[in-house]
Formats: structure tokens, C-alpha cells, sequence
């Protein structure tokens, strides 16, 4: 297992030995880590770091990721983030509970069909949530201050120079900061050529804003025509159409919740938004007027602050490090955070630095070799997402498709979740991350079920047919589910291969189906899986973070 020196504190070799330049949830993340292990972190804002985003979501498996960095670096108080009830209450009544995803596929011109839905609850046992970016990022940054973190308030840095033996910043103040390492998560190339990755698959025109006034869902689209479904505001709402979706995320839909904004995300593929209106709200009004039960959400909505408006980007590989530096998060590209992408990629991204920059800390490892490897961990998994989200929007252009879209990336999601909590036990078995140190494999860094990659493999295949105009989209969702009800590793907690099986819960009686299965047909490699939480819902004790009264001297604000 991991013994980092705690004397990173007494070397002389440069102001400090970590800058984090991007002050929101990833770099406070990592900023804890790292301060909680004795290295001397700067954490400040960078020229353009983008405004918050709105409506950042997690799902089960972000659970998992952040409940690993919480065992594995001592920081408890990033535990807190996996479970809504354990957040600090400034926190939850800001930021809104998330019980649920789900879908409604439109068609212009028509009131929304109950038929063209799926809905995903969430398991009771999670506490899926809404996080409220600009409360949510300030209280990141506050936890890695109070681990002893140098958090700059009053300036940014405006540019980045490195040198042989470290990086020297310029502030926007005039103060020059010399530190041994730069982590670039601001969105800004402070070091290297931004440049694009041109084999980015999903190419958008993303629009962010938050509202006031949005229609609960419910009064439009009402429940009763919906004969499964779970309130829409309890969870994230997605509105599908061919080149595009609206997300919709609500944050007082709990009885702390004192937030009267819904964060609203628009994306569109480029080539339809090259002949919408430029102008952003414009484009949205354009976008939803086409589709009656948007149109009568979004009928008294007004955005309460201007709209974000970006394409989706992504630097090459070569362009996210070099000597002594490496570029994170925010500072790679702009990605979409439709299927709660976003803030599981910022946790495994924070993962794979935290350990390198410590291993180079402590001697263990070149900085050079560090830091490359989690560049290709990092490019990898922002591949594999790009393909998964280039797949939805390609099933998007029809509700068969999307229904057979969302069956499989259901069962990744929770073939991940299980198998990350594996690994992690057998982390603990074996006294050492090992289990959960696979970067080179990409998005799946822990063994997995046999026969989950090969089919994610085949299923990215289908909707790069479709896009080609090989197959056609019910062709390709026929063939979706039918791998799916063949599949011997695919359990039977949810009808994954029944098209009509369009609302799922994960009900006390499908815990017993699915321990029944595992007890009797479950392949071997799927019952390893299963250990008892996983199944009980039980979980660790509620996280606690370190007592305000531990700020250091280096801590404070300047």
C-alpha cells in the first residue's frame, strides 16, 4: 500500500511543490490529496477558467471512485461527496438530490409519447445528488485550505513557464511563485499548444445557463400518463431529439432544498447549430419551440445569468504534458456532461495524479514517466467517454435505439460500480492498489466481468454502423438486444434485453433474484463481484472532514 513521506514540507527547491491551477472541484480534490500528505500546494485560479458549470451529476459508480480516494489518500472529508446526507448543510441546500434518470425521446411537432421513455431509479441505499457548482466548488477549495493548501483568492495566474528544474508562474498581481510541478486544470493552455484532437467522435454546440421559472415536468408531462414513473423532478431529466438533448436538473426537489435555479444544459451536434441562430438564447428558444412538451416546460423560464456557449474540444495527447507539468480536466477540453460524465472523469482523473505526484514526491518514480502515464490514462478515458456519448447521440435519432442505447450503458455503469468495489477490496487483501492501478487498460482500470469489454466493443460498432449508413437504427437496436439476452454475465436484476422494460427499480425482490442467480447460474467470474454490501446496500460510517481549527498559516487566503 501507499507510504508517502511526510516531510515534503521541509525541502527548499521552490516555493511550492504543487501549483493547482483551477479552483473548483477537481483541483480542491486534488489539492486535499496532496496537502493531506505533507506537500506544499498552491491552489489558484487560472486567466479564463470557465465559469461553473451547471447541473453536475453523480451516478453509483462516482460513489465508488470517490469513496477510493477517500481509503486511499486518508481524506475523509472527499468521502463526504458520495453520499448527499453527509455533506456539510450550507451544501445540500443548495445542491439537490438525484433519485432517478430519465429520458423522453421527442418528436417535432407532437406532444411527448409516454411510449418513447426510460427511466432509471436509482437504488435506495445511494445518495445520488445535484451538486450546485459555485457552492460546491468553494467548499472543495475550503477543504484542501484546511488540510494546509495555499488558496489565492485575489489573483490569477497568467502565465506558466517551465524551466529544467521547475515552473515559475506569474500572477495577476505581479507575484512571481516558483513550484516544482504545475497541474494545469484551469481551461486555460497555460503550458503547451491547446491545440484539437481530431479524433474527437462528438462534436456539439453546448449551451449552459441556470433558470428560474422551468415547469416542474410533472405539470406538463403528467405522471398519471406515465403509468411506472417516479416524479421527473426527484432526478436528472434528459430530452432527447435527432442531433441533440436538453438536461434539466432541479435543485430544491428535497425538504432542505432552499435553491429556486434549475441548471439547463442544450447541446446540439455543429453542423445543426451552424444554421440556428449564434445568438444562445435564441438558439434554445429555436430549439425547443419544435417540441410541445418542451416548449410548455420552458414557456416562463428565464435564464438567471448569460449563457455559457461552447464546442466540445479535446487537445491531443501530445499537447496534456510535458517537463514537469500536466494538463487536467477543465484544461484539456470542453466535454459534455450528459450521463453524469463529467464528474466521474474528474475523480478517476484526480485518482490517477494524486498517486503519481505523490510516488514523484516521495522519490519513488521520474516525474517525466509519472506524469506521461497519467496523460495516456487521461486521453484513453476521455476517448472512451467521447465514443459512448457519440454512440447516444447517434441512437438519439430514434427511441428504438436509444432504448437499446441505454440498456448497455446501464450495465456498464453497473458492472463498473461493482467491480471498482471489488478492486478495492482486494486492494485492502492484498496490501497494495494494484487492483485499482490498471491506467494502461483506459476507462475500465480494474478487472472487470469477462465478457463486458468485448461487448462494449461490439456495441460502440453498431452505432458507428448507423452512422455510416451500413445499418439501420432498429437493426442495430434488434442486435443490441439480442447480444444482451445471450449474454451469460448480464443479471437478471433489470429485463436489460426486454424492450419493453422501460422503468426499472431495483426492488427488495430483485435483491433476492439477483442472489439467487449469483448463488446458482452466475458465471465465476460475476459472483467474485458480489460481496455483501454490494447487494445489502450497507456502507461505510458517514465521512468526517478535519476541524476547521487545523487551517495553517499557509492555508490562509491572500
Amino acid at each position: 500500500m501507499d507510504r508517502f513521506d511526510e516531510s515534503f514540507d521541509q525541502r527548499q527547491d521552490g516555493d511550492y511543490d504543487v501549483a493547482v491551477v483551477g479552483r473548483h472541484l477537481a483541483g480542491g480534490w486534488l489539492a486535499t490529496i496532496l496537502a493531506r500528505h505533507g506537500a506544499r500546494v498552491l491552489l489558484v485560479d487560472g486567466p479564463q477558467t470557465p465559469g461553473t458549470r451547471p447541473g453536475e451529476t453523480t451516478v453509483p459508480y462516482t460513489t465508488a471512485v470517490l469513496e477510493l480516494l477517500a481509503e486511499r489518500f486518508d481524506v475523509p472529508e472527499i468521502g463526504a461527496f458520495a453520499h448527499f446526507v453527509d455533506l456539510p448543510p450550507a451544501v445540500r441546500a443548495a445542491s439537490g438530490v438525484k433519485r432517478s434518470l430519465s429520458f423522453l425521446h421527442h418528436q417535432a411537432g407532437r406532444v411527448h409519447d409516454p411510449k418513447h421513455t426510460v427511466q432509471f431509479n436509482v437504488p435506495g441505499e445511494h445518495n445520488e445528488c445535484h451538486v450546485y457548482r459555485p457552492v460546491v466548488d468553494e467548499h472543495a477549495c475550503d477543504l484542501a485550505a484546511r488540510r494546509g493548501a495555499h488558496l489565492i483568492t485575489a489573483a490569477t495566474v497568467t502565465a506558466a513557464e517551465p524551466t529544467l528544474d521547475r515552473v515559475r508562474l506569474t500572477l495577476s498581481n505581479g507575484t512571481q511563485v516558483s513550484v516544482r510541478y504545475l497541474v494545469d486544470a484551469s481551461g486555460t493552455a497555460l503550458t503547451g499548444d491547446a491545440g484539437d484532437d481530431t479524433e474527437l467522435a462528438l462534436r456539439s454546440r453546448v449551451l449552459t445557463t441556470y433558470m428560474t421559472g422551468v415547469e416542474d415536468l410533472g405539470e406538463v408531462a403528467r405522471l398519471n400518463s406515465y403509468r411506472q414513473a417516479t416524479p421527473w423532478s426527484a432526478g436528472t431529466v434528459h430530452h432527447l431529439f435527432p442531433g441533440g438533448w436538453v438536461q434539466v436538473v432541479t435543485f430544491a426537489n428535497h425538504p432542505e432544498g432552499i435553491n429556486p435555479v434549475c441548471a439547463v444544459t442544450l447541446s446540439v451536434d455543429r453542423d445543426s447549430a451552424a444554421v440556428l441562430p449564434n445568438d444562445p438564447e435564441e438558439l434554445f428558444r429555436t430549439v425547443v419551440a419544435r417540441y410541445p412538451t418542451m416548449a410548455a416546460q420552458f414557456r416562463r423560464a428565464v435564464a438567471s445569468r448569460p449563457w455559457t456557449a461552447a464546442n466540445t474540444s479535446r487537445r491531443p495527447l501530445h499537447a496534456t504534458y510535458g517537463p514537469r507539468w500536466i494538463a487536467v480536466d477543465r484544461a484539456v477540453g470542453v466535454v459534455e456532461d450528459f450521463l453524469s460524465s463529467d464528474i466521474s472523469v474528474a475523480a478517476e482523473v484526480v485518482h490517477a495524479t494524486a498517486a503519481a505526484l505523490l510516488r514523484v514526491l516521495d522519490g519513488a518514480e521520474p516525474a517525466d514517466d509519472a506524469l506521461a502515464g497519467v496523460a495516456r490514462f487521461q486521453h484513453k478515458l476521455l476517448a472512451y467517454n467521447d465514443r459512448m456519448l457519440a454512440s447516444a447521440r447517434i441512437a438519439g435519432a430514434d427511441f428504438a435505439s436509444f432504448n437499446a442505447f441505454s440498456r448497455v450503458w446501464l450495465l456498464w455503469q453497473i458492472l463498473a460500480h461493482l467491480s471498482l468495489k471489488r478492486a478495492c477490496a482486494d486492494a485492502e487483501t492484498e496490501g497494495s492498489w494494484a487492483p485499482v492501478e490498471r491506467f494502461g487498460d483506459g476507462a475500465l482500470w480494474f478487472r472487470t466481468p469477462e465478457g463486458l469489454v468485448p461487448l462494449l466493443a461490439w456495441f460502440f460498432a453498431q452505432y458507428e454502423d448507423v452512422r455510416r449508413g451500413v445499418r439501420t437504427p432498429a437493426g442495430a437496436a434488434q442486435a443490441i438486444f439480442r447480444r444482451l439476452a445471450r449474454s451469460r454475465f448480464v443479471p437478471p436484476l433489470y429485463r436489460f434485453a426486454a424492450p419493453s422494460a422501460r422503468y426499472y427499480k431495483f426492488t427488495s425482490t430483485r435483491r433476492i433474484a439477483m442472489l439467487l442467480w449469483v448463488m446458482t447460474v452466475a458465471p465465476k467470474d460475476f459472483q467474485r463481484l458480489l460481496r455483501r454490501e454490494n447487494v445489502t446496500g450497507r456502507r461505510r460510517p458517514p465521512a468526517v472532514a478535519p476541524a476547521a481549527e487545523r487551517v495553517t498559516a499557509a492555508a490562509e487566503r491572500s
